[in-house]
């Protein structure tokens, strides 16, 4: 009896904080949804009014701010619609995971399951690139860039994001538990290791092949220091350039921020609610042994 109440009581702890945790999550989301469907009248009125009447807006069919935004119909856009920092972000994002995501696997792969001299040693070198702010970097990989004439271009802005050390951290302790007797059986077979490679430990890795692919993408979409160093020209602006464009200007249409920020984020939270069980199962499953 007393263990039983002992859990119950538990659980209820549990899902209380789980609660309070959920609320500071998921109210500013909403704070900025509807402020987004706010008019300029209601934000300028918001101290007159009542504390519900301030959080939620008179219309909630008023996406008059979403749309002037979506097409660049604002001041502060300058006619530079945030459809097209979008399809830029897009683009890097899609450009960039493919030589990341091959350069992440044959590096785990390497680390996994080959022996030579000085593994570990280098191994942990190529972990202590997490430890290294990008802004340590970013004044030589700019004279580079700008050497080879790629700011402004995409490539300039996906270059810095090929190397992944936590692409190849995560992969690695994804193949480690992996046999070694798959591995022999193929070569035994005649396979060679680019067959063993991408036939039997890449099908095995699947799952954490995902879970890294959602997780770049979502650190490539959310940069910001990087594109600003790069990018001058307009059609080049990223998302996060152009929502910085928003939030530095003199004037402030708050109403028009929280409009960008609502459709900025949607993309994202397309990607996670479609990946969300791949990412939990990738990320638990790494590093337990079979």
């Amino acid at each position: 009896m007393k263990t039983a109440l002992l859990r119950i009581t538990g659980k209820t702890i549990t899902i209380l904080l789980l609660a309070v945790f959920l609320t500071f999550i998921i109210v500013p989301f909403v704070m900025i949804l509807f402020t987004a469907l706010k008019t300029d009248p209601e934000i300028v009125d918001m101290p007159n009014r009542s504390m519900l009447r301030r959080i939620i807006p008179d219309s909630f069919t008023n996406f008059i701010n979403i749309k002037n935004v979506f097409l660049g119909n604002t001041v502060t856009q300058n006619g530079f619609p945030l459809y097209r920092a979008i399809l830029n972000s897009f683009i890097v994002v899609l450009m960039t995971m493919v030589p990341s995501l091959v350069l992440a696997l044959t590096a785990a792969y390497s680390f996994a399951k080959f022996k030579f001299p000085g593994k570990e040693i280098v191994y942990y070198l190529f972990l202590g690139m997490l430890m290294i702010p990008t802004e340590m970097i970013s004044i030589p990989l700019f004279f580079i860039v700008s050497k080879l004439h790629l700011a402004n271009t995409y490539p300039g802005l996906m270059v810095p994001s090929f190397m992944s050390a936590f692409g190849t951290f995560l992969l690695r302790a994804a193949m480690e538990p992996i046999p070694k007797s798959y591995i022999e059986a193929g070569r035994i077979d005649g396979a060679g290791e680019f067959w063993i490679f991408g036939k039997i430990i890449v099908p095995m890795v699947q799952i954490h092949i995902v879970t890294f692919l959602v997780i770049k993408s979502v650190w490539t979409w959310n940069d910001f220091f990087w594109p600003l160093l790069v990018v001058s020209a307009e059609r080049m602006r990223t998302v996060t350039l152009t929502l910085n464009r928003f939030v530095t200007d003199i004037i402030k249409f708050w109403a028009e921020i929280c409009a960008a920020v609502t459709i900025s984020i949607i993309p994202l939270l397309i990607i996670f609610i479609i990946f969300n069980s791949n990412i939990k199962t990738g990320l638990m499953n790494t590093g337990i042994k079979g």
